[in-house]
């Protein structure tokens, strides 16, 4: 915009350049004067009455919708539902300037193009599996639901947990679970709408997700905006319809998106599978070498050149033997030698080792090619990490978002919302436990026998994580027991 002279009440978009009306920052010009038609002029020039202190000090606008403390967003309608605008195409074929364009756009706040981007990246097999792990390894843990903190004896709070318990499935069904989780690894954020069924005595919230291709971010009120069917609505979280989970912050927290380290790879992947492909065609087809006598026949060897023109599969060839070896006739395969090849399996390995890296955190179980105890658990903690970060943010958003609401409907109390979790307590190898209690009990074995005496046996076993307490262990004196053993031996012998 630099060097353009424009009339500062002017639609902002008369002073683009000619020609720039398909470009990502025109697209933004273009609702910010749809806003500003919306909602006056005056907001947005130099015209704007400011407030002076007695020394004629330029005080802080304090009214300014973007800068405000938190506060109650109240309740929007029940029977509010924004009708989303279908979708029935998406851009497939990516070149690098594409991809540039399209992640350029999101820089700006605009999702049209980048939205495009992650649907065809989700397609691919290596995405697709990342994100099946990331997304299973939380929503297929137990789900767990308690009061809030001292509510426990808060009838209404018990009542809110029953209620919230038995609707769970239908609040937040795991598909739409599923499609939030992606879309905030792909886009650090995700939007859906609480469609509230009140059919029945209990006002219910059931999520939807909302797709983030028609929407972008309004820089001057700092918040999402929709576009619908019915025109461009803002995304509010906290009224009890809109949700919006972006646990790494509403404003530019797409700059952390999975998408930034998964597009330059995906594209360099699917141009080494494309070029090994071709390689694969043209070395898996060698070239047929006829080899004729110089003096032979010209009838026999138009006949052996148009047999082997004809070669297919199961196919008999007729190689005439002169006398001489001069005068025979044979064919051979000229192939290729090289190891080109592993040029391309080396790439698209490295192409899939920095996807898996962004989306799962390590690339541990791709690079390690034996059996690793050491590896296994730095993949199971690093794991760990990463779902117990994504259930966190998941928990808040679910119950400032979706459970203050539905407690606020229906007992006109939001604190004695549900609290909604997942069990991660981290899956015990049986192996390695059935290991841990045998190194244990021989460990236990040559203490005592070197004279040591064990106070508490139960209090040890919890330092190696074995819990004797389930298996009512009791403690018996070493002595006593090979008395007894001694006694049953001499019992047996005298039996003989």
């Amino acid at each position: 915009m630099d060097g353009v002279t424009r009339n500062p009440r002017a639609p902002l978009s008369s002073a683009l350049p000619e020609g720039a009306t398909s470009d990502p920052y025109s697209l933004w010009w273009r609702a910010y004067d749809s806003h500003r038609a919306k909602y006056g002029a005056e907001l947005y020039t130099q015209s704007t009455p400011r407030l002076l202190d007695q020394f004629g000090r330029v005080q802080p606008v304090t009214n300014d919708l973007a800068f405000q403390p938190p506060r109650d967003q109240g309740l929007a309608s029940a029977t509010l539902i924004h009708r989303e605008v279908p979708i029935t195409t998406t851009l497939t074929d990516y070149s690098p300037s594409t991809v540039r364009e399209a992640v350029n756009a999101m820089v700006i706040g605009l999702f049209d193009w980048s939205s495009q981007l992650a649907d065809t990246l989700q397609a691919d097999s290596r995405v697709s599996a990342a994100l099946s792990s990331r997304t299973g390894g939380l929503l297929g843990r137990p789900v767990l639901f308690s009061v809030p903190k001292g509510y426990e004896d808060d009838d209404d709070a018990k009542r809110a947990l029953k209620v919230w318990r038995r609707s769970w499935d239908r609040i937040f069904p795991e598909a739409t679970a599923s499609e939030f989780l992606r879309w905030t690894l792909m886009h650090a954020w995700s939007a859906g709408q609480n469609i509230w069924d009140m059919r029945g005595k209990w006002a219910i919230p059931e999520l939807a997700h909302w797709h983030p291709r028609y929407s972008y971010y309004h820089w001057i009120y700092r918040c999402y905006v929709a576009i619908t069917q019915d025109g461009q609505v803002p995304v509010t979280p906290g009224d009890g319809h809109w949700v919006l989970h972006a646990p790494h912050g509403s404003y530019r927290g797409w700059m952390r998106a999975g998408l930034w380290g998964i597009a330059p790879w995906w594209l360099a992947r699917n141009y080494a599978l494309r070029d090994w492909a071709r390689y694969s065609e043209r070395h898996g087809m060698p070239i047929i070498l006829a080899l004729t006598p110089a003096a032979g026949d010209p009838t026999q060897v138009t006949a052996f050149r148009s047999a082997l023109t004809n070669l297919g599969q199961e196919t008999i060839v007729q190689l005439p033997q002169g006398v001489e070896p001069q005068y025979s006739y044979d064919m051979k395969l000229l192939e290729a030698t090289d190891q080109g090849w592993q040029g391309f399996h080396q790439l698209v390995q490295q192409c899939s080792d920095e996807i898996t890296l962004t989306l799962m955190g390590q690339n541990l179980t791709t690079q390690v090619k034996e059996g690793s105890f050491a590896a296994a658990r730095v993949h199971a903690d690093v794991m760990q990490t990463l779902l117990e970060s994504d259930a966190r943010a998941l928990q808040r958003t679910i119950r400032e978002q979706i459970a203050k609401p539905f407690a606020m409907r229906n007992w006109g109390r939001s604190r004695i919302a549900p609290v909604t979790t997942w069990d991660l307590t981290p899956v015990e190898d049986s192996k390695t436990k059935a290991e841990t209690f045998q190194a244990f009990g021989v460990g236990v074995q040559d203490l005592l026998k070197s004279g040591f005496k064990i106070g508490n046996i139960v209090a040890l076993a919890k330092q190696f994580n074995l819990d004797l307490r389930l298996a009512d262990v009791s403690y018996t004196d070493p002595l006593t027991v090979q008395v007894a053993q001694a006694g049953g031996s001499a019992g047996g012998d005298g039996a003989h």
